[in-house]
This record gives C-alpha cells, sequence and structure tokens, in this order.
C-alpha cells in the first residue's frame, strides 16, 4: 500500500533498501512491523539543513493518504 501511494504521489516507484545509515528502526521491528521514509537533501544533518516546500507538502499528502488508508 505504501509504495503505491509514494508512486501515485511521487511518480517516482520506490526502492526498497536497508542501506545507509544507523537507525531507531532495528530495535522497533522487534516489537512492531515498521518502515522508514522521509525526506533527503544535499544540506541532510548540516548546519541550516532545509528542504523545497514541494517535497514537504508531498511528503505531508504521503503521510495522511498512509494514515487514511491504513484506518480505513
Amino acid at each position: 500500500m505504501i509504495q503505491d501511494i509514494i508512486k501515485k504521489v511521487t511518480k517516482i516507484k520506490p526502492k526498497l533498501s536497508t542501506t545507509g545509515g544507523t537507525s531507531d528502526a532495528r530495535f522497533i521491528r522487534k516489537i512492531a512491523p515498521c518502515l522508514e521514509f522521509g525526506l533527503v537533501g544535499k544540506t541532510m544533518h548540516k548546519v541550516d539543513e532545509a528542504v523545497s516546500l514541494s517535497d514537504l507538502k508531498k511528503l505531508t499528502l504521503i503521510y495522511s493518504t498512509i494514515l487514511k488508508n491504513y484506518f480505513k
């Protein structure tokens, strides 16, 4: 469901991956299924980190659509 929502909003097929930095999901997954998904950009984790408003609006739409579909 989440992959379909992301593709519908962004027109990009999401790539499932466990590469990258460390995450608290490695602990949460022992209790419940989890997913990490969010914005990534050139200024990520740097002073004055910033994202485009367009990307932030898309992310908000993705999150709200996931919640609406999950709790149907």
